[in-house]
């Protein structure tokens, strides 16, 4: 979908689909420098923060192909198809004739965001392809160009409008493959001349942002991608004329240059932590962003609820992608994933509509919590299997405490052990795929964000919490097909003395099953030491990609709080990576 191929040694690792790390200020670059809300934008947010939930739709000439060239699967995302199967201009244009999404049906679209609980659409009006999916007076467009002489953004602007969502447009204003001087385009025009990125930007590309801001009624968003080394003042000009032009519309962080009214995160990515300012993440249905005949991983309603919880409990907005086939229809796998997942949040609105993060700052072991006022809202995935469910670090008691069940709420009482909160809840789980606990209190509670170790269950700690000593600390971003992100927060560069460390509040004490999570060369040996005198040391594997290895028993000999360190002992120090560790009691 969305990343810059204007560094040769990007694309060059990624055509391989080898293991690849992008640095931060690359990733700057394809993403949009972060933003700092204005005040300008404050009120316009309002719509956003509120409403913390959109659908996303990737729709183009790609759509048609759906991953296919001739007799050849493209595994990679689908919009990338013409640049990664080097499919010539004139060839891929040539699509445009045969491209007619007789079944699209702009209400029926609509019913679908609807009925999952999303708030807004936004959709590519033009994607990298350079084809343009409304009425333009560039003529490789869906109206002039093909069969089906509709104008579907018209249809899909007006039954949003109708049906109270908000509406925006994805433009791509850096990348081009089909107009000459865009980036990645053709680099002569059609008499053999230089052509520019100048020339691009004032033939196509601001004359077609100038026709989506003004032919389509009032915008929420306009969501501009992948800037690239576009021109700072070129940048400046487009988010002059959309502020003016349409007054009301969130332009996002991949705009460029800071330009953003809020930041956009990287592809496919829930941060680990709560992050402040006004914030999305985006993210798709299955791993393709356009349709793909072949690309059926789809979340279910249950990964789709997890993804979007733990995005507004980090304090951002989710944007979820659905990918049109090429007759314009959304599939109807996504259709009946995103409906389950719709059907819970009518029931929990609370959760989601105007809800604020964590105060424990990360996901928990069990889900995920929200605050609601001074109420805390805590979504259960994994309902603990003896009815206890430990909160870790709340110093403050609950006015109330109840468990939502079918037809309303049952009462639940609690006990305190130390600093956890422990509740008692119903068996079985009451509801599928999670179920939700509230917790009202006199005023918002505080918590101490130590992580906390549960009998009950297992803990993952990823390295994003720990504290690091000679070693490096780093967020990282790499493809493991084309297209398809994945992001860590690891530690490399290992010495001697380096040490990495958790502090953990144990509930119980006991023997716990530990994992290490890595990737490296060869044989690598760690070890693990505790405050209570405890050492252990094991040697696995270890591969290119991040895996879970068994490392075996360490214990507790009290409750409390503990520290846990980790060393790299033996193997490639350059080349391992750590990831994470996990716990959970021993039976």
């Amino acid at each position: 979908m969305k990343f810059s191929f204007l560094r040769s040694s990007l694309a060059a690792a990624c055509c391989l689909s080898l293991p690849l790390i992008a640095a931060d200020e690359e990733m700057d670059k394809m993403w949009g420098e972060k933003t700092v809300r204005s005040a300008a934008a404050t009120a316009k947010l309002a719509v956003f923060d509120q409403g913390n939930y959109g659908m996303f739709i990737h729709w183009g000439l790609f759509s048609h192909l759906g991953g296919q060239w001739g007799d050849k699967t493209f595994y990679g995302i689908g919009e990338w198809i013409k640049r990664e199967m080097k499919i010539g201009d004139k060839e891929y244009m040539a699509i445009a004739p045969k491209f007619n999404p007789a079944k699209f049906d702009a209400k029926a679209i609509v019913k679908v965001a609807q009925a999952a609980g999303m708030k807004w659409i936004i959709i590519t009006a033009k994607h990298h392809e350079g084809f343009a999916m409304f009425k333009s007076a560039h003529p490789f467009n869906i109206v002039d160009a093909t069969p089906f002489h509709r104008d579907p953004m018209a249809e899909l602007a007006a039954a949003c409008r109708e049906a109270g969502l908000g509406f925006g447009f994805y433009y791509s204003h850096n990348q081009d493959w089909t107009a000459p001087g865009g980036s990645g385009g053709p680099k002569l025009n059609d008499d053999g001349s230089p052509a520019s990125f100048e020339h691009y930007f004032r033939s196509k590309c601001f004359p077609q942002v100038k026709e989506i801001c003004s032919n389509y009624g009032p915008l929420s968003f306009v969501w501009f991608d992948t800037p690239g080394d576009m021109p700072k003042e070129l940048v400046q000009e487009l988010a002059a004329y959309v502020r003016k032009a349409q007054p009301a519309a969130l332009l996002c962080s991949r705009i460029g240059h800071g330009m953003g009214d809020y930041s956009s995160l990287g592809d496919m990515e829930v941060p680990p932590r709560n992050m402040p300012g006004a914030w999305e993440c985006c993210d798709t249905t299955n791993d393709s962003w356009s349709y793909a005949w072949y690309d059926q991983n789809w979340k279910d309603s249950k990964e789709i609820l997890r993804r979007l919880v733990g995005t507004v409990g980090r304090g951002g907005s989710y944007l979820l992608n659905v990918g049109l086939d090429g007759q314009g229809v959304v599939p109807p796998e996504a259709a009946k994933f995103l409906a389950a997942a719709g059907s819970w949040i009518a029931k929990h609105p609370d959760i989601v509509y105007g809800a604020g993060a964590s105060p424990w700052g990360r996901a928990l072991p069990w889900g995920d919590a929200t605050t609601h006022g001074k109420d805390l809202n805590l979504t259960v995935f994994d309902w603990p299997v003896d009815g206890r469910l430990y909160l870790p670090g709340i110093s403050a008691e609950p006015s109330q405490a109840s468990v939502v069940i079918p037809g309303g709420t049952q009462p639940i009482t609690w006990e305190r052990q130390g600093s956890w909160l422990i509740l008692k809840l119903p068996m079985p789980m009451p509801e599928h795929p999670a179920s939700v606990v509230k917790l009202s209190f006199a005023t918002p509670p505080q918590v101490d964000q130590t992580f906390g170790l549960a009998p009950n269950g297992p803990l993952h700690l990823s390295v994003e919490f720990s504290d690091v000593l000679k070693a490096e600390k780093k967020r990282i971003s790499w493809m493991e097909k084309f297209g398809e992100w994945k992001h860590a927060t690891q530690v490399s560069q290992w010495q001697e003395s380096s040490q990495v460390s958790w502090d953990v509040e144990v509930a119980a004490a006991g023997d716990y099953y530990l994992e290490l999570c890595y990737r490296g060369n060869g044989k690598t040996a760690w070890e693990i030491t505790t405050d209570e005198g405890l050492k252990r040391q094991n040697q696995q594997s270890a591969g290119p990609i991040y895996q879970s290895h068994g490392f075996g028993l360490i214990s507790f000999k009290t409750a409390g709080r503990h520290k846990i360190c980790v060393r790299l002992k033996e193997g490639d120090a350059a080349a391992s990576s750590l990831e994470s560790i996990s716990l959970k009691r021993a039976e």
